[in-house]
């Protein structure tokens, strides 16, 4: 199977089971108290953005930005699920979404200026949104109650049925919709869109096939399931 397959099908990417900092393209387990987070935005990460392999491939080559913080913690009444379109580099990728009673573990990225900006340049089909109200418990730091950022999904969650379709990968409590793998999503979504072939070689087109990749995001969109959470769109990117 081709490299750029396997790295399709790897999504969201492995994140720790605890916070750590993303720096000069590595990372460590973090020390919440080496920073002054008054100075930063948080940033609520939904899918590969929990991943320290994400970071690097969007921070490598800006050491000069400096250390992000990934606090680790437990976001209610949400879940992360798959969204409505599909990616350059041939996968689904997350979204939130509003599930009451659900926990969901997440990660809480806190930006400066220029991180924030270089996220930005990263998340082409999402708005930049305020979530009020959050009820989030962070591993360091306790109960985080104010409001935070989060990027949705421009064109709304992923439609399986009816239903929205939770990341497998991305642990969470009482969640209420089915959970599949990226190989089971891509599955699923080539059955829709181009029934008969090879997973292999529907993601491949995906990679290689901008056109056909933009197409089917179309057909995606047509029966995409609206986000139903507070939010405020801050930037349409």
């Amino acid at each position: 199977m081709l490299k750029s397959v396997v790295h399709a099908l790897s999504y969201p990417f492995p994140a720790p089971e605890h916070s750590f900092v993303y720096e000069k393209g590595g990372w460590r387990g973090l020390q919440i108290s080496d920073f002054d987070l008054k100075q930063r935005i948080p940033v609520l990460a939904a899918g590969s953005n929990q991943s320290p392999e994400q970071l690097i491939r969007k921070y490598a080559d800006y050491p000069e930005f400096g250390p992000i913080p990934a606090q680790r913690g437990q976001l209610f009444d949400f879940d992360v699920v798959y969204a409505a379109h599909l990616t350059g580099y041939g996968s689904i990728p997350a979204t939130f979404q509003r599930s009451k009673g659900t926990i969901v573990t997440v990660f809480l990225l806190w930006l400066n200026e220029r991180q924030l900006t270089r996220m930005h340049e990263t998340e082409g089909n999402y708005t930049y949104d305020r979530l009020p109200n959050l009820k989030l418990i962070l591993d360091e730091g306790g109960k985080f109650s104010e409001s935070a950022y989060a990027y949705s999904a421009k064109y709304g969650c992923y439609n399986y049925g009816g239903n929205c379709v939770s990341l497998e990968q991305i642990f969470a409590k009482k969640r209420k919709f089915p959970a599949f793998t990226q190989a089971q999503a891509l599955e699923t979504v080539r059955d829709q869109l181009i029934a008969g072939v090879e997973l292999e070689f529907f993601v491949e087109q995906l990679i290689t096939k901008p056109t056909k990749r933009l197409n089917f995001s179309k057909k995606l969109r047509r029966r995409a399931i609206a986000a139903k959470y507070k939010r405020e769109t801050i930037l349409v990117l």
